[in-house]
């Protein structure tokens, strides 16, 4: 028994094909019409002529055999996206939104750093799963997590990296720009790739990449970055943190700095 094609099948019972239905034929009967015939199948006298080679209608004579053009199909044109599934990656991401609940970080005009650090780290999140990589998240909500219990989730991990996200702020509102901090020969290098996507994609003054014996750095056996998004301190970059575009374009500068990372390590 042959196969039917099962592309062709699919396509047609998921409405992605639009054209045609199978031609029929038809044994014309006396008295028939090219224009009864037509009519009866619903189809065009000008397309049954043709498909026929008659162009007097005249000439229809019983007994012949027609072949009947095939209906013509209206059919949904959408086209089904189908995503290929990412490639999984073997580094696992330790994203750290930084403070939460009982800890709200930097408050300045009305704006949580902790409530921004989520949103940022969200994002980066969803962008990293999409690209197949493992991701392990410190915190996913409003809640307080201590700087001991994050670098035990990040040191519970194998072959991984930890990134906790910031913004800053100072008492010299003046201050602006984005600055990542970082400890190891390993973290500088995941440092720099982050903080010069950080600078191009936000258009922000570059602060540069800094040691630092932070804590949630120090006790994390990983390579590990911290990452200064910006000033809400500054009423201009406050303006900006805020926004959503502003946090989807650091989260994209933070997951390039890991892709290029990866690509290295």
């Amino acid at each position: 028994m042959k196969r039917p094609n099962f592309l062709l099948c699919t396509l047609l019972l998921t409405g992605l094909l639009a054209g045609f239905a199978p031609a029929e034929s038809h044994k014309v009967q006396k008295g028939e019409t090219f224009y009864r015939i037509a009519l009866n199948y619903g189809v065009k006298v000008e397309r049954l002529m043709s498909l026929n080679g008659y162009r007097d209608p005249s000439k229809l004579q019983a007994g012949r055999t027609l072949k009947i053009p095939g209906k013509e199909m209206k059919v949904a044109t959408r086209a089904a996206t189908v995503q290929p599934k990412p490639v999984r990656k073997s580094l696992r991401v330790v994203v750290d939104p930084g403070h939460g609940g009982r800890d709200r970080g930097a408050i300045w005009g009305g704006v949580n750093e902790s409530d921004l650090n989520l949103k940022v780290a969200r994002r980066v999140e969803t962008s990293l799963k999409s690209l197949g990589y493992r991701v392990t998240m410190t915190r996913r909500s409003d809640v307080f997590v201590s700087l001991l219990k994050r670098a035990k989730i990040a040191n519970s991990q194998q072959n991984a990296i930890f990134v906790s996200i910031h913004f800053n702020a100072t008492k010299h509102t003046g201050v602006r720009g984005a600055e990542t901090f970082y400890v190891g020969e390993k973290g500088s290098y995941l440092a720099k790739s982050i903080q010069e996507k950080l600078v191009g994609n936000l258009k922000v003054r570059n602060r540069g990449c800094h040691y630092r014996k932070y804590s949630v750095l120090r006790q994390t056996a990983c390579p590990a970055v911290l990452v200064e998004c910006g000033f809400i301190s500054n009423s201009y970059e406050r303006s900006r943190c805020k926004t959503a575009s502003y946090q989807a374009a650091a989260a994209r500068a933070i997951v390039s700095g890991i892709q290029r990372y990866d690509r290295a390590y």
